[in-house]
């Protein structure tokens, strides 16, 4: 064979490789494509993320507790010194007792007297005054008013029992014990002492309240 005939088969061959090769090349580039392909028209999922869901049930506040009613050790309303009360007291059987007093009892009274609380024989109280001298208060048998005597506590002393009366002309509860007089003029609360050396002193009330089963408007 002649180098002419040589060099045209050598010329061949290569020709018949590269075209191969370029085959090879081809394939595999349509196999990358196809997959990329797949990826690129792949979607996003149909079914969705979940979340978080809250909660149905609201969260309980504290209950509110309603505020008890002013009551006497007794479990009688009582008076706070807060509460609305009638201060004529119209219609009332009796005015209330002061918070953490106790009225006494039929013995207690016999052996110890009334207290401003009242009770005993006296159980209605009538009237009521405070002032800087002391506290007192006017116990009916009944609220009548027909019968009643004086119970006084001091700031300072021991409380005095006493019989009273009515005065009309000076709208005034008096009564006395050991020499001295004690009066409460119904008006407005003002208590009098008087000494048995005759000197007198008043004392303005503070506060004052009465029960009156009588219509003023009459």
């Amino acid at each position: 064979m002649s180098s002419a005939q040589l060099a045209r088969v050598r010329t061949a061959i290569l020709v018949v490789v590269l075209i191969a090769v370029a085959g090879v090349i081809a394939v595999i580039a349509l196999r990358g494509g196809g997959d990329d392909a797949s990826v690129a028209n792949a979607g996003p999922s149909s079914a969705p993320s979940a979340e978080a869901t809250p909660s149905a049930t609201p969260s309980k506040s504290p209950s509110a507790t309603p505020s008890a009613s002013a009551t006497s050790p007794s479990g009688q309303p009582c008076d706070d010194g807060k509460r609305d009360i009638d201060p004529t007291g119209v219609d009332e059987d009796t005015l209330p007792v002061d918070c953490g007093l106790t009225p006494v009892s039929v013995e207690q009274e016999k052996k110890s007297g009334l207290t401003v609380a009242c009770g005993g024989r006296y159980p209605v109280i009538l009237y009521k005054t405070y002032t800087q001298r002391g506290q007192a208060s006017v116990c009916g048998v009944d609220a009548s008013g027909a019968k009643f005597r004086i119970a006084f506590k001091p700031k300072d002393g021991k409380p005095v029992d006493m019989a009273a009366r009515y005065v009309s002309d000076l709208d005034a509860f008096i009564g006395e014990d050991e020499g001295t007089e004690y009066g409460i003029l119904g008006y407005d609360g003002t208590l009098v002492v008087t000494a048995p050396s005759g000197t007198m002193k008043s004392y303005k009330a503070s506060d004052w309240m009465t029960l009156d089963n009588e219509d003023d408007a009459d």
